[in-house]
């Protein structure tokens, strides 16, 4: 159901793919695998200190980044994974008693890691062109996820970024590979995602607040992504035993002593 980070910060462990397939033990290793990833792990002769964090969703530098069917696996520095460690202490609190706070920080580490994950990727300075068409992509998508409430059209966000809805297409297919109506429909998913997992808005109201002309609406096109119902997604994802009115977002940190 989430996006799962881990990082082995001392000793070793490997990966077990889905297929049985054991890959070789690693040593300061970042892995990031996307929703429904099966896999296992298995470990050395001798302990290891692990971290994990698991969210509902990453930024959209990361989500393009991961292979559809796949995962991501980065190499980290000593320092790195000294400051990997560090940051599962820190998070520790928050998860075992979660306050007003909590969920910035678990945001914040979400982004640290996907800039680890991300940083060593060789990065080619874009042309002036390449950037003012990536910069036109993300207004458009901000402002779309700003004014989801009016449920705005193709014509509405073109208006807005100062562009014809033809050419709007065009820089989503060229920036993205995907259109604007692929990119706008995962962004209503993941708001309402996120509105599931951290409050007790009622289905009409989460389908409002995500851009949905409908509950009914809502329902089917989340049903259809995620294969579950959004009641059935929300019982899943939030605590057992979670008070209303309590606010809650299935991210996670844990430090875990040993694997394999």
């Amino acid at each position: 159901m989430n996006w799962e980070f881990r990082a082995v910060v001392s000793g070793s462990c490997g990966l077990i793919l889905a297929s049985g397939e054991k890959l070789p033990l690693r040593e300061n290793c970042l892995w990031i695998f996307p929703p429904q990833h099966a896999h296992g792990w298995h470990g050395g002769r001798r302990e290891c200190n692990v971290v994990i964090l698991q969210s509902t969703t990453v930024p959209r530098q990361l989500l393009e980044s991961v292979p559809g069917v796949g995962f991501f696996e980065q190499q980290l520095t000593l320092e790195e994974s000294r400051q990997v460690e560090e940051l599962g202490r820190q998070l520790n609190p928050d998860f075992m008693d979660r306050n007003m706070l909590s969920e910035l920080r678990f945001d914040r580490a979400i982004i640290d890691l996907s800039l680890l994950a991300l940083g060593s990727m060789a990065a080619r300075s874009p042309s002036a062109v390449n950037r003012r068409m990536t910069e036109k992509v993300d207004a458009a998508i901000v402002w779309f996820r700003r004014h989801l409430r009016e449920k705005p059209g193709m014509e509405e966000v073109a208006a807005a970024v100062h562009v014809s809805p033809s050419h709007l297409r065009r820089l989503f297919g060229t920036v993205l590979k995907q259109s604007p109506r692929a990119v706008f429909g995962n962004s209503q998913i993941e708001i309402a995602m996120r509105l599931l997992a951290g409050s007790d808005l009622k289905i009409e109201s989460v389908a409002a607040e995500s851009g949905f002309a409908s509950a009914r609406d809502f329902s089917r096109v989340f049903s259809a992504r995620k294969g579950c119902s959004p009641s059935d997604w929300r019982r899943r994802v939030r605590p057992a035993g979670a008070e209303s009115g309590e606010t809650e977002k299935n991210t996670e940190a844990e430090i875990v002593e040993k694997a394999g």
